[in-house]
Parts: structure tokens; sequence; C-alpha cells
């Protein structure tokens, strides 16, 4: 989210590219507010067997990355909960695997959430596949949003509305039968968990959105007024527009570079000299 407020401030004026960064950062703050309002409704679960509940799961094998929105591990299965926070008419075309949402009358094409839900799936199998091969893995797409109807369901996969995904939930439950797992195998796939837990890594936005670098503003950022252009005096740097003067308004430069640019460093670089940031071997005024 920060690396999104940090491209709209620097996004050159005329750029053309600031209302589409603006949805994004919707999109990007409905997301959230639903995972969250998912994870809250599942203080309601009751189940009769032991279960853990697991927030923004991002795990990896070797080059295999995901990023979970829930999972609840129960000494049955383990249920993967996707949330999806989109409002307005949505529809799911089975022949074609196209979702997509229709308000004031504009449709609007989505991403697919059955192949995020699926590709979940598979990794989580393969996850548990050496210490509980006998765990079924399934799960379900659940709709966040206040305002939404589903228009047109598939019938291929499970999705669910946030108010009826405590007995969805319970249902898978009920019916995996099959093997039962003690409270140690239980902490055991906790521990899995939490040893194979990772940041996961965004690519750098201007490389995500294919944005060139010469549409970014470059200049240090007064921390004061947000200014971009600080001027280095010796060790300190000094707003051009206020006067204020800080002797590390870089650093936040720095970061930027990392979330925009390029997230990779060599110890050649950032190096801060004479104001300017020596970036790959050229001069950034960052």
């Amino acid at each position: 989210m920060n690396g999104h407020f940090a491209l709209l401030n620097r996004l050159r004026d005329g750029s053309g590219l600031g209302d589409f960064i603006r949805e994004e950062i919707r999109k990007q703050e409905a997301g959230v507010r639903g995972e969250d309002r998912l994870v809250a409704r599942l203080n309601e679960l009751r189940l009769h067997g032991e279960f853990r509940v697991f927030s923004d799961v991002c795990l990896e094998l070797v080059d295999w990355k995901v990023q979970i929105d829930c999972l609840v591990v129960t000494d049955r299965c383990c249920i993967i909960l996707e949330s999806k926070n989109i409002s307005g008419n949505l529809y799911f075309n089975d022949e074609i695997d196209e979702f997509y949402k229709e308000e004031n009358g504009v449709e609007s094409p989505i991403s697919n959430p059955y192949f995020q839900l699926m590709r979940h799936i598979r990794f989580m199998k393969e996850f548990l596949r050496k210490t509980h091969p006998l765990m079924k893995v399934t799960g379900a797409v659940i709709m966040t949003a206040k305002s939404h109807r589903i228009m047109q369901k598939p019938t291929h996969y499970p999705i669910y509305k946030l108010e009826s995904m405590i007995e969805r939930v319970t249902q898978f439950y009920n019916s995996s039968g099959g093997t039962s797992f003690s409270c140690e195998e239980l902490e055991l796939v906790e521990k899995l968990l939490q040893e194979n837990r990772s940041d996961y890594e965004y690519p750098p936005l201007c490389e995500h959105y294919r944005i060139p670098p010469s549409e970014i503003r470059l200049g240090v950022e007064c921390p004061s007024c947000s200014v971009l252009g600080m001027r280095r005096t010796g060790k300190t740097w000094t707003c051009v527009n206020c006067n204020k003067r800080y002797r590390n308004a870089h650093r936040k430069a720095v970061d930027d570079y990392f979330l925009l640019i390029n997230n990779k460093i060599t110890n050649r670089l950032p190096k801060i000299l004479y104001g300017r940031i020596y970036i790959c071997g050229f001069e950034n005024a960052w």
C-alpha cells in the first residue's frame, strides 16, 4: 500500500496515470477491509474438534510463493478461504471461465477467483504432502462486500456470501470424514506454517504497471511539506520550499526507489553524495 502512495506522489504531472493508481489504492483498501470482516466473522466459528485460524498467510516452496487470505486448519481438514470485496451485480460464466461485475449499466471483467483458489489448494496439498498426506484440503471464495448480488453463480466451485460462511465452513468440516488428527499433529502444522512464512515480495511498481521511469519525479521529499527536491548541504538536507532541515530525509527516497524502481541493491548503491543518489552507475536526483 505504501508503494502505491509513493508512486502517486512521484508521478509526473500530465502522466495520465493518477486516476488509475488511485483506483488501485481503493481496491487494495477494500480488499483489506474485506479480509478483516472475514477474520472477524470467524470468531463465531465453533467446531466439534480442534482448529486453528491463520490470516494473511504468505508461504513458499522453493520458487513457488502464495499469499492466502485465510486458512482454517482443523483436526479433519484444511480449509482455504479467499476473500473478495467486490460490489455490484456479479456474474460467473462457466462456459468461458469468465467473471465480471455489472454496476450502473457498465460491465467490468475481473480476474476469476476460481483459479486463485485452485492454485492455493494445490499449493497446500503439496505443502502438507510429506507431513500430513492424508489431510484433505478444500476451500471456497467468500464475497465480503456489503453491497453485492451474485446474479449468476458458478456450478463447479463454491462461492458464498460472508453471512453464510460459518455454516458453509461447518459443512466442510462435518462432511470431510476420513482421518482425524491429534492436537499434537495440528501443532506440527502450525509450526510448519510459522517456519515457512515469508514476506510476499512484490515486483517494483514501475515494473508491475509497466511505467517508464521517466514518468517518475525524482528528488528527496521534505518530511514537513512533502515537496520534492531537497538540497544537500554538508550532512543536512534543506527544503527548497519551507527551508526546514533534516539529516536523514534521504532515507524515504531510498525506500521509494526500492518500491518503485528496483528491489535489489549491491554494495555500490544507493550512495548519497552531494544531494544526489548514484544508482546503478549513473546519477539520479532522488
